[in-house]
């Protein structure tokens, strides 16, 4: 134990808890909520407006938990604090199920409280490396990649054999081994705080909210690169939203639920960490064009699939994809953003890309789906793919600027 210590050190370990036990618990909750309220006689157009429901809540607060945690309260607090009180609201929501009601105010809490915090754990990661340069972050986000995987393909089984009443239980397992990660982390200061100044040393002024939103769509490079993950995913989540349904489509159950999730996460592990190597060495526009294609590759299986296999393979191109693109986006917006407002940027980009992605991919896929079925839904989420390519296609050949702040690494 000491030697692994040692060798991957300790800042490295307690990061990749608190990735690997955030997406544990993000995947008993989040990751089978369409099952839940399937099994519990929701329509698929219910199922849609909850996905809507989760990115409209995650559109409006993820900016302003950003700009938050930028400017006023750091982001080890801000972790503590939300995951503290998440916790019960899983308890609310395993309770309230058969209420659509408080159903769908429990996900709008835990969309509030929890959601966002994926984005909050890679910032901090990013402002912990420029403290010490041993912090490594495909290493530390891949531990989530890995144990979501292995939470996915345990989880659909624990639910087929015990059915929804392990939720919270589940939750509350992994959110509290998360807290204590988090606990014994060290914190970092809000890059965006007013500092006063000091020895006659000029002082760095506190950007505004509106004044920040306003810096980062003028930066054209930004808002470029956020429209193309926009694209990317409202393709992702269309499909993604109701991956139960194709698996019931060839005769499957929430076993093969959990496969298909755990063969798409665990590829992202070996992703990841082949990009942090060959990121320095190839133009990172270019490595964004092999992210979004990815889903394109993925759609095409999805519309070929008559078997398992054919998903499997579906989702191993998705994991692929989203294990380059997840590293991409963080360290493309630390290049080409003011490092004041990194967390801003990455905060507003996950609302206006993963978020807003969520709304339109979801309640089109809901919609689609009931009216014409899984193979023009496949297709619909082809052509988005697609679109997302030509739209960053110019910006990835385009001459590369000068970084705006230090990259990831």
């Amino acid at each position: 134990m000491h030697r692994l210590f040692a060798s991957v050190g300790r800042k490295n370990l307690l990061l990749m808890g608190v990735q690997g036990f955030y997406w544990c618990a993000y995947c008993t909750f989040f990751g089978f909520i369409v099952l839940y309220m399937q099994n519990r006689g929701y329509s698929n157009v219910q199922c849609a407006q909850a996905q809507v429901l989760i990115a409209v809540v995650t559109l409006i607060v993820q900016p302003l938990i950003g700009y938050c945690t930028d400017t006023f309260l750091t982001c080890k607090k801000f972790l503590l604090l939300t995951t503290a009180m998440a916790v019960p609201v899983a308890f609310l929501f395993q309770m309230a199920m058969s209420n659509t009601i408080l159903c769908f105010a429990a996900i709008s809490l835990q969309s509030i409280l929890f959601y966002p915090s994926a984005s909050l754990i890679d910032s901090w990661t990013m402002a912990l490396r420029e403290e010490d340069p041993q912090i490594q972050y495909p290493l530390t986000r891949s531990a989530g990649s890995v144990l979501y995987a292995l939470t996915a393909l345990i989880f659909g089984n624990v639910i087929a054999a015990l059915g929804d009443k392990v939720i919270a239980p589940s939750f509350l397992l992994f959110a509290a081994l998360m807290f204590l990660c988090v606990f014994f982390l060290e914190e970092t200061p809000c890059k965006n705080r007013k500092k006063d100044n000091a020895e006659g040393e000029e002082g760095s002024s506190q950007i505004s909210g509106w004044e920040a939103v306003k810096i980062l769509l003028k930066n054209k490079t930004y808002v470029f690169f956020v429209l193309s993950c926009l694209l990317y995913h409202i393709a992702n989540k269309s499909t993604g939203c109701f991956i139960s349904n194709y698996v019931v489509n060839i005769g499957g159950d929430s076993g093969g639920l959990g496969l298909l999730m755990f063969f798409s996460a665990l590829v992202e592990f070996p992703s990841m960490m082949i990009m942090g190597r060959i990121m320095r060495r190839y133009p990172l526009g270019i490595l964004h064009l092999f992210a979004l294609s990815g889903i394109a590759v993925k759609s095409l299986f999805f519309l070929l699939a008559s078997s398992m296999p054919l998903l499997i393979i579906g989702q191993l191109a998705q994991g692929i994809s989203y294990g380059a693109y997840v590293y991409i986006f963080v360290e493309y917006i630390c290049r080409n953003t003011p490092k004041q407002l990194n967390i801003t940027a990455i905060s507003l980009g996950t609302a206006l890309t993963s978020a807003l992605g969520g709304i339109v991919g979801n309640y089109a896929a809901g919609l689609i789906l009931d009216l014409w079925g899984l193979a023009p839904l496949s297709l619909s989420a082809m052509a988005a793919a697609i679109l997302s390519v030509l739209l960053f296609l110019p910006a990835a050949f385009s001459k590369p600027k000068k970084e705006a702040a230090c990259a990831v690494g």
